[in-house]
């Protein structure tokens, strides 16, 4: 009768162990022997650097292969440079475990052991990469520094988890890192949130437990005091990730102003007179995101609704944007990934499925430049401004240029967790990193411009033109007469006057 594997993983844990550690001279510190003893499938040791990760994770490797005959560990990182200096270098101060009788292969980067255990030391850095180890499986998976993969390459290789034979079990995933990165955001919404930042254990949609153990540089004892003094002399968002383990500030973080308590508002009903816009980003595989904003008469953005889902398809897309908007509800544009006018092969350009539907888009614009152009518009509008009508009432003397509704949760999540480009532009966002809301809202932000418009006129309107006016706020531009033939903008300043070009105060506020 075959034995259950789940009845063997019981009688081997219950067995005494062998004192893999003490062999290779490595004695954890407390938060590392938590981390050791963790018995839940999917393990994350993170936070602030120095905490002892990397060797943490290596030593849990080797044991778990002499504990376990036939067992097959992946060991991965971004990058062969970045798995050298890390996991490999760990490795090589432990004389490659030759201690307890394994040996180094340097060609295949695997290391052996006698029962037929393996770790193979592997670098994923997109999906290609992963799909290289497509015909693998592990039973057990290591990343070091998982928060710089970027999260599909992790889903990929999750998906390599399996044993073909009862006798070797699958013991999960063991993952360590600091905050920030491109996989930054799955990270905090896999591990950190759901466990309120390490309390408690959680279940997974597929019954996984998950648990996450933070840890501080002070955690490690080993740590000499000139790195300690390192850390402590980075500027704030380095010092929060790398000292304190902060997930809520991380370095390379694109938008560090945004602020719950200042940006987010409750739900609020708004005036049907305020001009209403989308902002689309297409996906199927990778979330569509839908945004509606709304622009009041200061040109403040309320960002009001949002859809966010994957695997729908385009007249679907469009039927469910139409659904969502309430009877009378008039958008006056709808600005969508330029993507969307493609063609692909014998298939319709999705822009022109919508507009079968009745969606009509305008292309947002993606011209060389438009994504940095882009995240600086967002930028600016994430600054504070007057007080708006809303918050006025509660007593604040200022408010950001945008709200977003406390229901559009995907914007929130995605602009608080979007780190910096790695490679390329610096000013730009990592395109590995979740940013189909984001982009979106760069969409919208970018084609209403730097704020409100304001009418240019010659001379003041009269009583009967000023209710034409649509008011908003309560500066305007003016166009001076220069008294001579001289266009006005050539015209010289006027010290007892306007300026050209400049503003004044509107006088019907």
């Amino acid at each position: 009768m075959a034995v259950d594997a789940l009845t063997l993983l019981a009688e081997r844990l219950s067995e005494p162990p062998v004192d893999v550690f003490a062999e290779l001279g490595y004695v954890p510190t407390p938060k590392q022997q938590e981390f050791h003893a963790a018995t839940e499938f999917d393990v994350l040791y993170g936070g602030a650097a120095g905490g002892g990760k990397t060797k943490a994770l290596l030593m849990d490797a080797i044991r778990d292969c002499k504990r376990y005959p036939g067992l097959r560990v992946g060991a991965f990182r971004r990058t062969y440079g970045e798995l050298k200096e890390s996991l490999l270098a760990e490795l090589e101060q432990v004389g490659y475990a030759k201690s307890v009788g394994a040996r180094w292969n340097g060609t295949e980067y695997e290391l052996r052991f006698s029962n037929g255990s393996i770790v193979m030391f592997r670098y994923a850095e997109t999906v290609q990469d992963a799909t290289r180890r497509q015909g693998g499986q592990y039973q057990k998976l290591i990343f070091d520094e998982r928060t710089l993969t970027p999260p599909d390459v992790c889903s990929f290789l999750e998906s390599r988890l399996r044993s073909g034979r009862r006798d070797i079990p699958v013991l999960g995933i063991r993952s360590g890192t600091n905050p920030g990165g491109p996989g930054h955001g799955a990270v905090k919404t896999r591990y950190i949130k759901p466990t309120n930042y390490g309390e408690r254990v959680v279940t997974d949609m597929r019954n996984r437990t998950v648990r996450f153990i933070p840890s501080k540089l002070s955690d490690n004892p080993h740590v000499n005091a000139e790195y300690a003094q390192d850390l402590q002399a980075l500027d704030g968002k380095l010092r929060s990730a790398f000292l304190d383990g902060d997930w809520d500030v991380f370095a390379g973080q694109m938008f560090a102003e945004l602020k719950h308590d200042r940006h987010v508002v409750s739900p609020i009903e708004l005036p049907a007179t305020w001009r209403r816009y989308n902002g689309i980003d297409w996906g199927y595989t990778k979330p569509w995101a839908v945004l509606w904003a709304a622009v009041d008469e200061d040109g403040r953005v309320w960002i009001y609704r949002e859809i966010y889902k994957t695997q729908v398809g385009e007249s679907d897309q469009a039927k469910e944007i139409l659904s969502a908007e309430q009877p009378g509800e008039h958008v006056a544009v709808r600005y969508a990934d330029d993507a969307m006018w493609a063609t692909r092969g014998e298939a319709k350009p999705i822009a022109d499925i919508y507009a079968d539907e009745g969606v009509h888009l305008e292309k947002a614009g993606k011209g060389a430049g438009s994504r940095v152009i882009g995240w600086q518009r967002v930028r600016s509008y994430l600054k504070e401004g007057p007080a708006c009508p809303h918050h006025r009432a509660l007593g604040w003397g200022s408010c950001p240029l945008i709200h977003l509704f406390s229901t559009v949760t995907e914007l929130y999540r995605e602009l608080s967790d979007l780190p910096h480009a790695t490679k390329g532009d610096p000013e730009d966002a990592d395109t590995a990193a979740d940013d189909h809301a984001a982009d979106a809202l760069r969409y919208v932000l970018t084609n209403l411009g730097t704020g409100p418009e304001f009418p240019i006129l010659d001379q003041p309107p009269t009583e009967a033109a000023q209710g034409q006016l649509q008011l908003l706020g309560p500066t305007m531009a003016v166009r001076p007469d220069s008294g001579t033939d001289t266009p006005w903008w050539l015209s010289d300043v006027d010290d007892d006057g306007p300026r050209p070009g400049g503003t004044v105060e509107s006088p019907w506020v």
